[in-house]
């Protein structure tokens, strides 16, 4: 019997059709988490994370003679603690505790769903006090309008509980506390409260009168999202054709269009929001946004949820710069970095950073050795030669001023931003001290409770070698961090801030904006 060349293409053309249909219900997202772990689970698992953070984590390796027997223990507390069925969400909780004794600000818990009760109401500070908001952000009770005690316990030590939640740079940040004090029953637990379907609020006023609310808590109703996810698997195998024409209709999202444009404050005075630095490269409009704002007077950029590691903001930004004519050893030097050695990394790991090796800067050996003498010294078995990165080459330019929001969620390039403007003399921060996550991240899947695990791989240094990582860098003007903000306030913030030390500039041309603020 044969086949016309008809016939074999159209067999062809099912066979590799059938396979696109069987790779695509591969690919479709499952929902891997287990939702309870047994002891021996708990064990596997919190092995393999030590192990892991052993071989590849670079805070881990700066201090292992005391992270090594501080991990264990904490390990085999929970070991002793869970000996029967652990909630997955209550593991990742207290995996999250233990990977913040590593201070590493890069270390984070992914992929597991909080099934605890949730604090069915907004908490805001406001001061030394705090504000308890409904889901419109309008106070609970406009005559008591702030919250002292939750369920008889004050907000000072649901405070600390949550604090033990965040890595050791955004212990103190209003902003980072937020989402774990609205954790309810995870705190109650570690409080040693009893887990009931309600809580006790107690509310306050300017006269220090009290009244005391009791408020449900909202359902997850478990069962339903079981009965939910059970009929999805049922009509897992039906929705392929939709997953292969939603992948046709995909779209990188550094591609898509961003928002934020330029916005008019006063008539001195312009902001911009800038959250993603890769998008940011590619996007010609706002980079035109930008440069506008540039020739006002003062130009606010809000980088509170900034990361990335795309250095063309901080190139533009660095016309507000001043002239430094003290440092002739190393003025184009802005800091060192290595990595974590790893058999599956390769030598230029560090390249998306922006740094480069040492032997490719131009610079004589005496000279090489002058600028990395206060570098401490590392092991060369657990760390990678150092790498260096330069400042970018731009003359500062203008009399014009800048101000930049900040926050523990500046992250990578948004670090360096902050580092590098806080010795400006034109530019101010404004916020809250950022996290000292500068870090590439390793990343892994733990085997049992399907948790993504992420931490930092590499470490940063400055100019003299002092460690940046972990260390963050604080406001020029404190500020906590909420949606509502005050812009016409904050330029007056900006007016009244102490002046920094100026630095002599050389004379260069000016083309910026030479108004002066109103």
């Amino acid at each position: 019997m044969s086949f016309s060349y008809r016939s074999i293409v159209m067999l062809l053309s099912v066979i590799i059709f059938a396979s696109l249909l069987k790779l695509a219900f591969f690919a479709v997202p499952k929902d891997s988490t287990a939702p309870m772990l047994n002891a021996q689970e708990v064990r596997q698992d919190l092995y393999a994370l030590l192990d892991q953070i052993e071989q590849h984590s670079a805070f881990y390796a700066l201090t292992p003679d005391k992270a090594s027997p501080q991990l264990k223990y904490m390990a085999s507390l929970i070991v002793e603690q869970y000996q029967d069925m652990t909630p997955n969400d209550r593991f990742a909780a207290e995996i999250t505790k233990l990977l913040n004794s590593l201070k590493d600000p890069g270390a984070q818990v992914h992929d597991f769903d909080d099934q605890s009760g949730d604090l069915p109401l907004t908490l805001r500070p406001l001061n030394d006090q705090w504000l308890a908001l409904d889901s419109s952000n309008s106070p609970i009770n406009n005559d008591f309008p702030f919250v002292t005690h939750i369920d008889g316990l004050p907000m000072s030590k649901w405070v600390a509980a949550s604090q033990a939640y965040l890595p050791e740079p955004a212990k103190q940040s209003q902003e980072m506390q937020l989402p774990w004090l609205k954790k309810l029953n995870l705190l109650r637990e570690d409080l040693g409260l009893s887990i009931k379907p309600h809580v006790l609020i107690t509310l306050i006023n300017d006269d220090l009168q009290t009244q005391q609310v009791t408020l449900a808590l909202p359902s997850h109703e478990p069962q339903a999202q079981l009965a939910a996810s059970n009929q999805e698997d049922k009509t897992q195998d039906m929705s392929v054709f939709e997953f292969i024409n939603q992948l046709s209709q995909f779209e990188r999202s550094e591609f898509q269009d961003v928002p934020h444009q330029l916005e008019t404050v006063n008539n001195t005075t312009v902001k911009l929001k800038i959250s993603d630095l890769y998008a940011f490269e590619l996007d010609r409009d706002l980079q035109q946004e930008l440069l506008k704002g540039m020739t006002h007077p003062l130009l606010i950029i809000d980088l509170r949820d900034a990361s990335g590691f795309s250095p063309k903001l901080l190139t533009l930004l660095s016309r507000y710069q001043d002239a430094d004519l003290n440092n002739t050893l190393a003025p184009n030097v802005m800091g060192f970095a290595h990595y974590r050695r790893s058999p599956e990394l390769r030598n230029d790991y560090l390249q998306p950073l922006n740094f480069k090796p040492l032997d490719a800067i131009e610079y004589s050996v005496p000279r090489l050795k002058s600028l990395t003498r206060n570098l401490p010294s590392v092991d060369e078995d657990k760390f990678s030669p150092w790498y260096i990165r330069t400042k970018p080459a731009v003359t500062p330019e203008g009399r014009n001023r800048l101000a930049l929001l900040v926050s523990p969620k500046c992250r990578q390039e948004c670090e360096w931003i902050s580092y590098r403007t806080k010795s400006w003399s034109r530019a101010n921060l404004i916020g809250e001290k950022t996290s000292g996550d500068f870090a590439r991240q390793y990343h892994f899947k733990l085997p049992n409770s399907g948790l993504d695990i992420r931490f930092s791989s590499s470490l940063t240094y400055d100019a003299q070698g002092k460690l940046l990582s972990g260390a963050g860098t604080e406001p020029d003007i404190w500020l906590p961090q909420n949606s509502d903000i005050q812009w016409q306030g904050l330029v007056s913030l900006v007016r009244s801030a102490k002046p920094k030390t100026q630095i002599i500039h050389t004379s260069q041309p000016t083309k910026l904006a030479q108004a002066k603020l109103n």
